[in-house]
């Protein structure tokens, strides 16, 4: 017994002319006939017979008729699901993460990734959250690993994935350390520091002027990750900014925090998408496995 058998047996009950089922199928009257004929002789019983309203299925046909509707269902059901697994385990992933969160958070969530879904496939942008938010809003990507906004723009899920924690910063050796106290005393500090665009800048400066304090003499700036500064700040006597991720990492060996509550501040983290189209199953467990992984981390 096939499948494609009991399928033909369907369309011609449902028909009711061979001719009409044969031209649905791109096939011929004499092999449906053959298929019917291959049926009766498996079950040992008519399956069709003719009267004035066409070929109808006998008392044994109709019973066959009804288990071919309720398999029919099943092998749908079956593909159905087959096809969801496979949108699940592969696909393209677009991910917006912000520069600072580029080596503290992605990378390792998509390392923890893979082993459980080999055929995914990545594409990130690294940008600045407001970039990153219009991207998203645009449909160029499904999910936005940002610095939250106060207000949450229109349309926008999102869920919570800790505290950005950043640090004024110096080499260990740097000959002032032990005099810096609070950010009256960094001035006149030369600075290696984010172009003023940059989140971290812009926390930065804000800062300074809260404090009525002047703006930091900059001697190298660059719209690339603080990462970049980091062999920089660990051979001279810059101050920076770095994330606590950033300083745990190997890159930051060297360089340290310094001490006293006006150079630590903090800012929410959170993965954004658009509620308004359907999130892939791929993207969504991505989401779920970030939200887990970050709980209790600080960046």
């Amino acid at each position: 017994m096939r499948l494609e058998d009991l399928q033909s047996f369907a369309l011609i009950c449902d028909t009711g002319q061979l001719s009409r089922a044969a031209s649905r199928l791109g096939s011929t009257q004499s092999a449906l006939s053959k298929t019917v004929g291959r049926l009766e002789a498996e079950f040992g019983v008519p399956l069709l017979e003719r009267t004035a309203r066409g070929m109808v299925p006998t008392a044994a046909g109709a019973q066959l008729l009804a288990h071919t509707r309720q398999l029919t269902t099943v092998c749908n059901d079956i593909q159905a699901s087959m096809a969801q697994q496979r949108a699940a385990t592969s696909g393209l992933l677009r991910i917006g993460v912000l520069p600072v969160l580029t080596h503290a958070l992605l990378s390792p969530l998509i390392a923890s990734f893979l082993p459980t879904r080999p055929l995914a496939r990545f594409r990130f942008e690294s940008e600045l959250s407001t970039r990153l938010v219009q991207r998203l809003e645009d449909g160029h990507l499904d999910l936005a690993f940002v610095a939250l906004p106060d207000s949450i723009p229109p349309g926008m899920g999102h869920l919570p994935l800790g505290q950005l924690r950043i640090s004024v910063v110096a080499r260990q050796g740097h000959p002032r350390l032990a005099h810096f106290r609070q950010l009256a005393d960094l001035a006149g500090e030369q600075w290696a520091l984010p172009s003023r665009d940059m989140l971290l800048r812009r926390w930065l400066d804000a800062r300074l002027a809260a404090h009525q304090l002047p703006e930091p003499v900059v001697i190298v700036e660059s719209a690339d990750t603080p990462s970049s500064f980091a062999a920089l700040l660990q051979r001279s006597d810059l101050l920076g900014i770095a994330s606590t991720a950033m300083l745990a990492q190997p890159a930051g060996q060297g360089l340290c925090a310094l001490e006293g509550a006006d150079f630590h501040w903090q800012h929410r983290l959170g993965v954004l998408w658009r509620q308004q189209a359907a999130l892939p199953p791929l993207a969504q467990e991505f989401r779920d496995l970030a939200v887990a992984w970050c709980e209790g981390r600080e960046f």
